[in-house]
């Protein structure tokens, strides 16, 4: 949420949330330091810093829009057993500290404090379960692996955890997002991407001590990563070209009917939110979102006024049907298909295709060009038609919740000098 539209209640719990990670990413510093002391190699920890906050200035990427693809996860899992829980928090807090983004200082704090705790956290698990910090004294594959390799992937995992629930939080209190469902957003898209990374994370500790490479290692080990970056950004170009290509037929869309100027990407963004509400998962959401976009896509075929004359060649079906070819609409036109048959035809269709129906008739009844009416009226009206298919209440519910956290931040914005 835009800091000018988030309440003042919540700008006030944000910054007290913010002041309270400071504190304790300050608290567990005090504790490493005590415990573990300054890190031994000093090179080591100058290498792994500024290689960190190096990966912080590269551009971040996703295989798919759920999988994000980002190197300072291997830097800080390597230099656990490198430079132990106190080194780690010093990389984790430089690196989120030079990062380039333009930010506000709040949020690059909470950046700073978030990257130096969830590492620390990190560090004192792979310590807990039996992790080496003298990796130099092990000998023969089965030590490295019991006493780094699984170690690495218990902080890895807690990394993450830790990572997720003070993100979560203060996105709870920020932009009003349920904290489970942020948490559940987080964790499942890092996918089999955050194994990954303990892996390679044990391979550069492996290859930097016993391996004697020093900080040769990180290069070697980050070399097949920098290959798989560039894969990835090229594929986000072809995926930024899609999403032109799609703004392209919604200008289509409301050339032929101008009437819908502006609400098939309103239609998106409520039913994106309806589904991030009832808890779907990203590629639903992505899927959920393009239908809600597209879903009017057979209008430019077919003449206004005719897309009832014919169910089986409306223009929901036609604009269904022209999406078939395409390999990465698929999701999305399998859901046009099911929001273009009446609910009570067949069998009952998806919750995604109610949630696409629901935000549809929702926005035409909030934006009729001849009788528009309020947001509360709107609901009424849905709840006493049948729009959805049986046992889908809990559509409109979350319609209705994701409606009245709409009209509260929009009041909140009016009020607020």
């Amino acid at each position: 949420m835009p800091e000018s539209t988030t309440p003042a209640s919540a700008r006030s719990a944000t910054r007290i949330y913010i002041a309270a990670s400071v504190l304790v990413a300050l608290g567990l510093g005090c504790f490493c330091y005590l415990r573990y002391g300054w890190p031994h190699s000093s090179v080591a920890l100058g290498v792994l810093t500024l290689l960190g906050a190096l990966t912080w200035w590269l551009p971040s990427t996703s295989s798919d829009g759920r999988i994000h693809f980002t190197a300072d996860n291997v830097v800080v899992l390597a230099a656990i057993p490198l430079v132990g829980p106190f080194g780690v928090g010093v990389v984790g807090l430089v690196m989120a500290g030079l990062t380039r983004r333009r930010i506000p200082v709040h949020r690059r704090v909470f950046n700073m404090a978030m990257a130096s705790s969830s590492a620390m956290i990190g560090g004192l698990a792979y310590h807990l379960v039996g992790g080496s910090l003298d990796v130099a004294e092990l000998h023969g594959m089965l030590p490295l692996v019991l006493h780094v390799g699984l170690p690495i992937v218990v902080a890895d995992a807690v990394n993450l955890l830790a990572n997720a629930l003070l993100v979560a939080g203060v996105v709870r209190l920020s932009a009003g997002v349920p904290l489970q469902l942020q948490l559940v957003d987080m964790l499942t898209s890092s996918g089999l991407t955050q194994f990954a990374y303990g892996v390679i994370a044990f391979i550069i500790v492996v290859m930097w001590l016993p391996g004697e490479l020093g900080p040769v290692a990180l290069l070697v080990g980050l070399a097949p990563l920098a290959g798989a970056r560039w894969a990835l950004l090229q594929f986000g170009e072809e995926r930024d070209a899609r999403e032109r290509a799609l703004g392209a037929l919604v200008t289509a869309i409301e050339t032929r009917a101008p009437i819908l100027d502006g609400h098939s990407r309103r239609v998106s963004t409520l039913a994106g939110l309806m589904a991030q509400e009832l808890g779907l998962g990203p590629r639903d959401v992505a899927d959920i979102r393009t239908a809600g976009l597209l879903h009017d896509l057979g209008r430019v075929i077919v003449a206004p006024g005719q897309e009832g004359s014919d169910r089986g060649d409306s223009a929901a079906v036609r604009g269904a049907a022209m999406l078939q070819g395409l390999p990465f609409l698929h999701g999305a036109s399998a859901v046009m298909e099911e929001v273009a048959r009446a609910p009570e035809a067949g069998a009952p269709p998806s919750v995604a295709a109610d949630i696409v129906r629901v935000a549809d008739r929702y926005d035409l009844l909030l934006h009729d060009a001849h009788d528009p009416v309020s947001s509360h009226l709107a609901l009424s009206h849905l709840r006493n038609r049948d729009v959805v298919s049986a046992g889908s209440d809990r559509v409109l519910a979350s319609l209705s919740r994701v409606v009245s956290q709409q009209d509260r931040s929009d009041a909140d914005a009016f009020e607020t000098p």
